[in-house]
């Protein structure tokens, strides 16, 4: 009697939108993880492991959220534009990103910033470790040009500093209304040793970039008149940088000076967005590219070769450049407004996080491909969860804790 009571509650027990999401979640951030990693070779099984966050999130979205008839038809065009572009591609994330984000709804911000905070941060740990004792491989790269780098059980070093760069702001937003000079220092120590190990010059200068920002950001909703002046323009960061980098790459002249010195500064990146417009043209619905990285085994005995860029060598960095060759100028469009949308909101509720945290997002968006993978960016979750700060939040919620 008392095992069939016990059976009787277990079924009877109430399931929320919010437990349904945070499974999915798990399921989705744990392989997608894992295939950044040298973990293992096998990422096609990872991959369709990851697909089982699907039907829980269109659980959640179409039986538990309760919509209205025309938020469902509009969220249900998105699914399918996401379902059209991942079958173009051969890319998930887009199929992947438009239910997590709408399955948001409902969410606290600051529990899906929690949960993404210490999944990462004990992922990296472990993967470092395995490497360390070698259960897993540890990349090393040699190059006459610079230091020896390691990925540390990652795919490629500039793994390690992208994990690193988004770490910081996450915690940066869980701690916003309490950052201080220690959390600067740690977060400035932290990246020091991240740049000796990885050598990766444009993470290093994003994540310092975010003490000054962080600074200007807490003034700012102080209501300090200066930083609010300064903090009011960052809405604009991801449009200003989608011109920049895409002009620059569209227009690249490897004879022109200028352009040769800003190419050399952001470590090839312009050649290779310039070559990506020679190569494919852009479409709506994006398409297939072939490309050749240093990434994994094969890439790091292709790295380590020796001499000048091998010439099978082709991978776009830049996100706003992927984006718009690879995915799309209609996705390309969404992602881009969506992000300017959020970091409006930010500014008009004069709380400036969500904002500060684009701005630095926006640099690295020139320069590494991971706007839309929320294994590294999870911020593009804020556009309908709850939990925005707002100056009640954080009076009242002065001494909360993650």
């Amino acid at each position: 009697m008392e095992k069939s009571n016990f059976g009787v509650k277990v079924w009877n027990y109430p399931i929320s939108g919010c437990q349904i999401y945070f499974i999915a979640f798990l399921f989705y951030f744990l392989p997608m993880f894992l295939v950044e990693t040298t973990f293992s070779p096998v990422n096609r099984w990872l991959r369709l492991f990851a697909y089982i966050s699907l039907p829980l999130l269109f659980f959640k979205i179409y039986i538990l959220d309760q919509w209205k008839k025309k938020g469902l038809v509009v969220i249900t065009f998105f699914f399918i534009l996401g379902f059209i572009v991942w079958r173009t591609t051969h890319y998930p994330d887009l199929l992947m990103l438009a239910p997590f984000i709408i399955g948001a709804k409902g969410i606290n911000f600051r529990d899906i910033i929690c949960w993404y905070f210490y999944l990462t941060l004990l992922l990296v740990m472990t993967m470092m470790f395995f490497s360390l004792v070698k259960i897993i491989p540890n990349l090393i790269y040699y190059s006459e040009f610079r230091p020896t780098r390691y990925s540390l059980g990652m795919l490629y070093p500039s793994v390690i500093a992208a994990h690193y760069l988004y770490l910081s702001l996450a915690y940066c937003y869980l701690r916003f209304s309490k950052l201080n000079v220690f959390d600067y220092l740690l977060i400035i120590l932290g990246n020091i040793i991240c740049m000796l190990l990885t050598n990766t010059k444009l993470d290093f200068l994003a994540t310092l970039i975010i003490v000054p920002v962080m600074i200007i950001a807490q003034r700012a909703f102080l209501g300090k008149k200066l930083s609010s002046k300064i903090a009011a323009f960052w809405w604009m960061a991801v449009p200003i940088s989608t011109v920049i980098m895409i002009f620059l790459s569209y227009f690249y002249d490897s004879s022109n000076y200028i352009f040769n010195k800003v190419d050399s500064m952001l470590s090839g990146r312009l050649a290779l967005g310039h070559l990506a417009f020679e190569k494919y043209d852009v479409h709506l619905l994006g398409r297939i590219i072939v490309e050749h990285s240093f990434a994994g085994v094969k890439g790091q005995k292709l790295s380590n070769g020796g001499g000048a860029l091998p010439s099978t060598y082709f991978y776009i960095d830049s996100s706003y450049i992927r984006m718009l060759i690879l995915w799309g100028f209609l996705a390309f469009i969404i992602v881009i407004s969506c992000l300017t949308f959020i970091a409006i909101r930010s500014t008009v509720r004069r709380t400036y996080i969500l904002s500060a945290i684009i701005l630095v997002s926006s640099l690295s968006f020139m320069c590494e491909p991971h706007i839309i993978q929320i294994i590294y960016n999870p911020f593009l979750l804020a556009l309908l969860s709850n939990g925005y700060f707002s100056s009640l939040d954080v009076k009242e919620n002065k001494n909360a804790e993650c």
